[in-house]
């Protein structure tokens, strides 16, 4: 799969995760119907959406490539600060492997950190606004795409569980056959199901599972995404929002029709900080607060480390 496509394709299943699916829904039962349940969560997992950029966090991240036969031919594993500079995130190299960095790995990166920075520092505001405009059009794009999939998938309220200890409803979405993508990212939700649970207190979303069914198109009928394709959020909540707690996808496609492409990646979220950013007048992350403190002269504290 290309970088192109493949960076699409990811958009599309993060996006699944926050997109309002389609409201025809039958109802079933007593209590709100499926209709209203996910009418009531838009509004909820949008304002935890949009707070996502007020928190510095920890990622985990592993990578994984399969062979043919599904076995694992390599895996990699590195661990992230990620957290806001001037308007827009950095993620600062922490760990790999399930390891700490070296002292000289944690210092190259603490350097890089420095530069970043002091990079930031002395743009131009021509240069600050093109970097600020191409993170919030990454985002708007997210916002574009749960438009243009409201009508994808038809729900079904399945029944209530718990996840974690939280009371949920379980819902089944299931794709809308009158269905028509208006843009290409969208295109493999044609071929897809899934599984929706919402906390049934406040209608935060608690868990997504989603998994193609059928094979399906994609990036200019250059690549086929493939059954075996799936991915699942879990969220959880951290002060009044809920966040990403951890996220898998899998991934089975070809280009062309004979190359292959097999691969999971696995995200891990956690020590989410409420930091705002500068820009909005409130103070930046403990680790950025040291690295301008040092480049200023000001501070000895070093970077937060885990």
């Amino acid at each position: 799969m290309t970088k192109a496509v493949k960076r699409d394709f990811c958009a599309v299943l993060l996006v699944c995760a926050f997109a309002p699916f389609s409201l025809k829904a039958a109802k079933e039962g007593p209590g709100p119907d499926a209709a209203t349940i996910v009418q009531r969560s838009i509004a909820v997992n949008t304002a935890d959406w949009k707070a996502q950029p007020q928190y510095s966090h920890e990622e985990h991240n592993t990578k994984t490539k399969i062979d043919s036969g599904g076995d694992a031919k390599s895996t990699i594993s590195k661990r992230y600060e990620v957290t806001m500079i001037e308007g827009s995130p950095y993620s600062r190299l922490i760990g790999i492997d399930n390891e700490p960095l070296t002292a000289a790995q944690a210092q190259q990166e603490r350097d890089k950190l420095n530069r970043e920075i002091r990079r930031r520092r002395n743009e131009s505001p021509v240069q600050r606004s093109a970097r600020i405009a191409k993170y919030q059009a990454d985002r708007s794009e997210e916002h574009l795409l749960m438009q243009q999939m409201v009508d994808a998938f038809h729900f079904r309220l399945n029944r209530e569980e718990q996840i974690d200890g939280i009371d949920c409803y379980l819902l089944d979405a299931i794709p809308n056959p009158d269905y028509s993508p208006p843009v290409e990212k969208a295109r493999v939700l044609l071929g897809m199901k899934g599984h929706l649970w919402i906390d049934k207190a406040e209608y935060h979303w608690v868990k997504v599972q989603a998994e193609v069914i059928k094979p399906v198109q994609f990036g200019l009928f250059i690549a086929q995404v493939k059954p075996g394709t799936k991915f699942e959020l879990e969220q959880a909540p951290v002060g009044g929002v809920w966040l990403p707690k951890r996220f898998m996808e899998s991934v089975n496609a070809s280009i062309f029709g004979f190359y292959g492409m097999r691969s999971r990646q696995e995200e891990h979220y956690s020590n989410y900080e409420l930091i705002a950013d500068r820009t909005a007048g409130h103070p930046p992350s403990h680790t950025v607060a040291a690295a301008e403190a040092a480049l200023n002269g000001s501070g000895h504290g070093g970077s937060r480390e885990h």
